[in-house]
């Protein structure tokens, strides 16, 4: 029972938000924050999104489900971010991190915001460039595909 509390709990922060940042608390954009909050921490296209929304709220149209998103994104409420070539992925936004991606085997890892605090304080200092990291994910190697002789 604590667990569905705090799932519950975190439900009511992140309309609190929705509505601190103006926006509408509607029975579709509830369903869609529950249906991220069902897949969390797991990231998930729109498409992927919409079938849950659907399984639980068929009477939630797949246009409403789009729309939605595009709203919760413009109010802070829902990130999306570029895994790698396929579709952008999408995620709640009150939990805030970045993304790092194996080029090998396609794990994903989750980064505190922080990990990138000098490269950005760096690249304004000496190119008055502001890096906002949190659209795109940074590719590389994880451990395990680094240590494995095997993968290339």
């Amino acid at each position: 029972m604590a667990i569905r509390d705090r799932a519950e709990d975190r439900v009511e922060r992140i309309l609190d938000l929705l509505r601190s940042r103006g926006g509408r608390v509607t029975s579709a954009r509830r369903a869609i924050i529950g249906a991220l909050l069902d897949v969390s921490p797991a990231h998930v296209t729109a498409d992927e999104l919409a079938v849950a929304v659907q399984r639980a709220h068929p009477e939630v149209h797949v246009s409403t489900i789009y729309r939605c998103l595009d709203a919760l994104e413009e109010l802070g409420v829902v990130d999306h971010v570029h895994l790698g070539h396929g579709r952008a992925v999408y995620h709640l936004a009150d939990e805030h991190h970045q993304h790092l991606v194996c080029s090998s085997c396609g794990v994903v890892v989750e980064v505190p915001d922080a990990v990138f605090d000098d490269v950005t304080a760096r690249l304004d200092a000496e190119f008055g460039f502001r890096l906002e990291p949190g659209h795109f994910a940074v590719p590389g190697r994880c451990a395990h595909c680094v240590e494995s002789p095997e993968i290339g």
